[in-house]
């Protein structure tokens, strides 16, 4: 599971990791605000599944709305802790002492990135749940679902080009 001959050196953090990890834990702060400052004024049945066009299609109770929050709760710290051994990250290539800093730079990177994307995107659906059930209208459209996945392929393609350049 872990790899014991891998250099432990962690990289410099660079202004882009201090700013994904201020917007993934701006956004889970955010995400819970919204639900414990809204929570008492929603209705008994709230919206909890979106279709592809952003309109409602899937119901249930107030209390689903803790959901996405919970979820940030374990993913976007996991990430961002994640990051503080990045020698435990399994890679499609060999860490060498010559790479390492390199390599371990480009997997925090992407670990602070996706936990930003996770983290803004559990709470915009939060919002949009929340807007809903209040009776307004959806900031999610056809837009939502491309605006969530080239970011998500765009960083894993970026990061395996970027490391097997920096074999």
């Amino acid at each position: 599971m872990f790899y014991p001959k891998r250099p432990k050196v962690r990289p410099p953090k660079s202004m882009f990791d201090f700013v994904f990890e201020v917007i993934a834990i701006g956004g889970l702060l955010y995400g819970f605000y919204l639900v414990i400052s809204k929570y008492a004024g929603l209705p008994d049945t709230i919206p909890i599944h979106f279709n592809a066009k952003g309109v409602a299609d899937g119901f249930g109770n107030k209390g689903m709305i803790w959901l996405l929050p919970s979820l940030t709760l374990i993913m976007v710290p996991g990430m961002l802790l994640l990051r503080r051994w990045p020698w435990i990250s399994n890679v499609p290539l060999e860490i060498t002492e010559e790479n390492a800093v390199y390599q371990y730079g480009l997997i925090v990177k992407l670990l602070g990135f996706l936990a930003a994307v996770v983290s803004l995107t559990f709470t915009t659906i939060v919002y949009d749940t929340i807007e809903i059930a209040h009776g307004g209208s959806s900031l999610l459209g056809a837009w939502f679902i491309p605006a969530l996945v080239i970011p998500i392929f765009g960083s894993m393609i970026w990061y395996f080009i970027a490391a097997f350049r920096g074999r």
